[in-house]
């Protein structure tokens, strides 16, 4: 899992979102086919933006609907991340499962077909899962100041919500707009063209939840007059 400053990856136990305590960290798990390519860029990409806040940040981790387990990262990937100041760590691959989905607080795939992968293996995560993309374009017209003021999980709850609203009541969007490329057939370029789309989605509410995080850290009660 990915958190500056945490332990290494995979080492956390999962804990079931119901049977945790809303002071335990927020949690997103990022979802692709084989765990090597999109979902590890979108996990740590996604967790860079929290370097800064790292008491307070959100644990990202990532699995794939075919994953096998323990393998390294696609090396475009690690290449990639490195270049970007980002550590890939000892990231191992691992299938999805309930489990994982059931201990994640929001659930962002690289495609629509790996979304109704995650529903059907969890019906309940129906409200919480989206794609990278879509998440991004759900949760665009959300500024700092329409989140309640709070913890971290206030913000990321409210911007789930948020996505979850805008989704029942947008539009029909095709899936070309919502999925990520799949580069793991092409070269570095292809991995360049994923990571700017994961960049593109993920930073505006990457960087609402840092700033959440910023401003009132996870454990403090927010300022009374």
């Amino acid at each position: 899992m990915s958190r500056p400053g945490g332990p290494p990856y995979d080492a956390r136990p999962v804990v079931p979102r119901e049977a945790a305590d809303r002071h335990r960290p927020w949690t997103v798990l990022m979802v692709c086919t084989g765990n090597l390519c999109r979902s590890p860029l979108a996990e740590h990409l996604a967790a860079a933006h929290f370097t800064a806040a790292a008491d307070a940040a959100p644990v990202f981790h990532s699995a794939g609907v075919h994953a096998q387990p323990a393998a390294p990262m696609h090396p475009h990937a690690a290449a990639l991340l490195r270049a970007r100041g980002v550590d890939p760590g000892a990231f191992r691959t691992r299938p999805l499962t309930a489990e994982l989905v059931g201990a994640s607080d929001l659930v962002l795939s690289s495609t629509r077909a790996h979304r109704s992968a995650v529903v059907t293996l969890a019906p309940r995560a129906l409200r919480r899962t989206f794609t990278v993309r879509e998440f991004g374009r759900l949760t665009s017209a959300v500024r700092l100041a329409d989140i309640p003021p709070g913890e971290l999980r206030t913000a990321g709850e409210y911007l789930t919500e948020a996505a979850w609203r805008a989704r029942a009541a947008g539009h029909i969007v095709p899936a070309s707009v919502d999925d990520l490329t799949d580069p793991l057939e092409g070269g570095r370029d292809a991995f360049e063209t994923c990571a700017r789309m994961i960049d593109e989605a993920l930073s505006g509410p990457m960087a609402l939840l840092a700033e959440a995080c910023r401003a009132q850290p996870v454990g403090r009660a927010p300022a009374t007059g």
